[in-house]
């Protein structure tokens, strides 16, 4: 298992059916990833108030380029790189079937072959916590900014304690014996593991800070359950008819989180959350 898992999350998208869905929607989300992402679309349009300029946009280690998607959606001139040429294959493939336009790259996300000052926003999900100096990744990703222009960073590193998902590790893994002893898992391919760094948001924040950065913050997101027989890369879903008795519960959770005075219910502190945002303007 190498830093970076470059090999690892290849072998994961060409061998796994779950590498094929499809994250994003137009219409209401009907599960709970694309609840995630919608909700990681709709409080980053509250928090950041550049994304309602429109501009240029990067997403680097981009995967299936789901909140791309977003920018695409509301006329952003969107870019999405990754190292692995199926994955952009795949990306390509949904946002032509959306109606969406996407410049593809397939490059290293320590060495992209890019301009300085190019972008507007740059942003990835789930990328700086595979490496374990992600230096080296953010440095790349502040010199393609440009001045002024904002970076945002989602991390998902290994749960802390408090995490919200331990108190529902019960419950996948009841559904993992059950849907197992059953039958209804389909036997795929065993997932290949990935290098995953237990990096808090201070390290990002201190490295940002010392490439001259401001207004550097962070927050937690995600302070929601996720709800499977199989959590790890990439995300394997209930079936249909279970996600959608899901959806009722998770957004009652997002209610309630409002009503006790949440300013952003999709945020929370830090231990909490199922992942963290770092942020940063050049």
């Amino acid at each position: 298992m190498s830093d970076g898992s470059t090999t690892e999350f290849r072998d994961n998208w060409v061998t796994r059916e779950e590498a094929e869905y499809s994250h994003f929607t137009k219409g209401e989300p009907k599960n709970q990833i694309q609840l995630a992402f919608r909700n990681h679309w709709e409080t980053w349009n509250q928090i950041f108030p550049e994304l309602q300029n429109g501009g240029k946009v990067l997403e680097v280690g981009s995967g299936r380029g789901t909140l791309s998607m977003y920018f695409s959606q509301h006329g952003w001139d969107t870019t999405i790189l990754d190292i692995v040429p199926e994955v952009l294959e795949s990306a390509k493939s949904q946002f032509d079937s959306q109606g969406l336009t996407v410049e593809t790259i397939v490059a290293d996300c320590m060495k992209m072959p890019l301009p300085e000052n190019s972008f507007d926003v740059v942003f990835s999900i789930g990328l700086l916590e595979h490496f374990s100096n992600p230096e080296d990744v953010l440095r790349e990703q502040v010199r393609v900014l440009v001045p002024g222009g904002l970076l945002v960073s989602y991390v998902v590193p290994e749960p802390a304690g408090e995490c919200i998902q331990h108190s529902y590790d019960w419950i996948n893994d009841l559904l993992r014996s059950l849907l197992a002893d059953s039958g209804q898992v389909r036997t795929q391919a065993p997932k290949a593991e990935v290098f995953r760094s237990d990096f808090r948001a201070p390290l990002y924040e201190s490295i940002l800070s010392d490439f001259g950065c401001q207004g550097v913050g962070s927050s937690g997101t995600y302070p929601l359950p996720m709800i499977s027989w199989s959590t790890d890369f990439p995300f394997t879903l209930l079936p249909p008819e279970a996600e959608e008795v899901l959806m009722v519960k998770l957004r009652d959770l997002l209610s309630k989180r409002e009503a006790a005075g949440a300013a952003h219910p999709w945020l929370c502190e830090e231990e909490e959350g199922q992942a963290f945002l770092v942020w940063a303007r050049k």
